[in-house]
C-alpha cells in the first residue's frame, strides 16, 4: 500500500455485498483455524496481524487469548475499519489495536505469531514487509504468509480457453480491493527464501475450477465447498489462495 493512501476507500470489499465475500469468508476460515492449530501446538504466547480486514481471522484468533495466548496485536492502515471493528469484537478489550502502515511500525517487541493474510498482494513492496516484519519474529516463531494465487485452476482454464491473457492480470474486482499484483508459489517462495526465512509448510486454499459467478448460480454450498477446500490443501500450486508457512 501506498504509505499516504487513504485505506478508507476500499471498505466497500469488505461488506455481505461485494461479490467474493462468501468466496473470502471461506478462504479466511480455513487460513485461520490451520493458525489456530500451530497456535495451540506450539504454546504461542503472543500474535501480531498484518490487518483486520474482514474480522474472520481476529474472531477465531482472539478466542486464544482465552488458552495460551498472552497478547493480540493488530495493526490496521484505515481508521474506518477499525472504528467497526472496536463497535462490533467480542474480544476487543483484550486486543491491541494499533493505527499505523504496515511499513511504518516499530517495535521492541518478539512475536511467537506473526500473520498477513491477504496482505502482500496490497503493498507496494512486498519484499520489504516481508523482511521487515521477520524482524519481529521470536526465535522460535512462526510467520503465516495468505496471497490470492494467480495459477487458480480457474485462471489457468480461462487462460487456455483465451478468456485471460495473462493469468497475473488484475481484474477490476482485484482493483476494488486495491490489489496490486498476483502472486503464484514460485514468485512467493522465491521472496520468502530471498528474506532468509525457512518455508516449513505450504498449503493450498479453495481448488476452484470455476468463477465466482458460476459457484454461485450452481448453487455450490455446503458439503461441496468443503470437499474444495480440502482440495486446495492437496494442490496448492493451483488452488485458489496459497498458504505458507515460515520460519527463522
Amino acid at each position: 500500500m501506498n504509505k499516504t493512501e487513504n485505506l478508507d476507500k476500499y471498505n466497500q470489499s469488505y461488506n455481505a455485498e461485494f461479490k467474493h465475500n462468501d468466496e473470502n469468508l471461506w478462504g479466511l476460515e480455513r487460513y485461520a483455524n490451520y493458525m489456530k492449530k500451530n497456535i495451540r501446538a506450539n504454546n504461542a504466547k503472543s500474535i501480531l496481524s498484518l490487518g483486520i480486514g474482514h474480522h474472520v481471522v481476529s474472531d477465531i484468533l482472539s478466542n486464544e487469548l482465552n488458552h495460551a495466548v498472552e497478547s493480540y496485536d493488530i495493526l490496521e492502515g484505515s481508521q474506518a475499519i477499525i472504528d467497526t471493528f472496536v463497535k462490533n469484537e467480542e474480544h476487543k478489550d483484550k486486543i491491541n489495536v494499533i493505527l499505523t502502515y504496515f511499513e511504518n511500525f516499530e517495535s521492541d517487541k518478539k512475536y511467537d505469531i506473526i500473520e498477513m493474510g491477504f496482505v502482500l498482494e496490497h503493498v507496494d513492496d512486498p519484499q520489504e514487509i516481508i523482511n521487515k516484519y521477520k524482524g519481529f519474529l521470536s526465535p522460535n516463531g512462526k510467520m503465516y504468509i495468505a496471497v490470492p494465487n494467480a495459477n487458480s485452476l480457474h485462471r489457468l482454464i480461462g487462460f487456455e480457453a483465451g478468456l485471460l491473457s495473462d493469468v497475473h492480470n488484475l481484474s477490476a474486482y482485484d482493483l476494488q480491493l486495491g490489489h496490486k499484483r498476483y502472486f503464484d508459489m514460485v514468485i512467493l517462495s522465491d521472496m520468502i527464501q530471498k528474506s532468509g526465512l525457512r518455508i516449513t509448510d505450504k498449503k493450498g486454499i479453495l481448488l476452484k475450477p470455476i468463477t465466482t459467478s458460476q459457484m454461485k448460480e450452481l448453487g455450490w454450498n455446503g458439503n461441496v465447498i468443503n470437499a474444495l477446500l480440502n482440495l486446495g490443501e492437496q494442490f496448492p500450486e493451483i488452488s485458489n489462495s496459497i498458504l505458507i508457512e515460515t520460519a527463522l
